[in-house]
């Protein structure tokens, strides 16, 4: 018998007992300001939910909340069967300690490369697997080069914790792996990545981001600005304390 994607998901999140569904799903019916009109399934209805016995999708704020439970899903999507397990088996028990959610957005992040210092601004997204982030627009900025390195990265949360994968876009030779903790408040990442240098060299360094104020980047053409000198945003983030909120994107611009 094949398993709706909702089972799994709940499943994963320790939320598949009603009792522990009904409380997730009165939270998040209060956060969409919703909870007075949204009442939860009754239980014989959540069972045929995961059973896959409905022929129609429940009513509109049911699948409202359901979307806002897990971002990235559509409801059609969490009825449905997947093709492919929505992640790995073997860190399927780590819970995640933050929502993906309270990840997206703007951040400026800086790293060590071949002993140049790198420096880009990356959009955070949801997806229905974590988050993905790409850092162009504006073009990353790399010490004594005219370009930095143009990457993608596709990642899942686990715990605190950020654990995906890069490749480069410039040439898609360079990939490899991306291991960050996220620091209370949300507004500071710390971690590593690993690199593929050649087919026998991996390397590793240091990767810190910083999240930048919404307000100040709201309505900015990112296509028209141009990062301050990578060694400058490196060290302001590397002297960032755990404590320090968003910042100004006139600081790394």
């Amino acid at each position: 018998m094949r398993v709706i994607a909702l089972k799994s998901l709940l499943e994963e999140r320790h939320l598949h007992a009603y009792s522990e569904f009904v409380a997730e799903y009165n939270r998040t019916a209060k956060e969409l300001g919703v909870s007075r009109q949204a009442a939860p399934p009754t239980k014989a209805q959540y069972y045929r939910w995961l059973g896959g016995e409905i022929q129609n999708l429940p009513r509109g704020y049911h699948c409202a909340v359901l979307e806002r439970m897990f971002p990235g899903w559509s409801a059609k999507e969490l009825f449905g069967h997947p093709d492919t397990p929505h992640r790995g088996d073997l860190l399927t028990g780590v819970r995640p300690g933050i929502e993906p959610t309270d990840l997206a957005g703007l951040w400026v992040t800086s790293y060590v490369v071949d002993g140049l210092h790198h420096a880009d601004l990356s959009q955070v997204d949801v997806t229905k697997g974590g988050v993905t982030a790409t850092n162009y627009p504006p073009s990353p900025r790399l010490e004594e080069r005219e370009r930095g390195y143009a990457n993608d990265i596709e990642a899942e949360v686990f715990g605190r914790h950020i654990i995906g994968k890069w490749r480069n876009v410039n040439d898609r030779y360079f990939y490899g792996s991306i291991h960050l903790a996220v620091l209370p408040g949300e507004t500071s990442m710390d971690g590593f990545y690993t690199a593929v240098l050649t087919d026998t060299e991996v390397a590793s360094e240091r990767w810190r981001w910083a999240r930048v104020e919404s307000g100040s980047a709201a309505g900015v053409d990112l296509t028209t600005v141009k990062l301050a000198e990578p060694k400058k945003i490196f060290e302001m983030l590397r002297d960032r304390t755990r404590f320090d909120g968003p910042i100004p994107l006139a600081q790394v611009t």
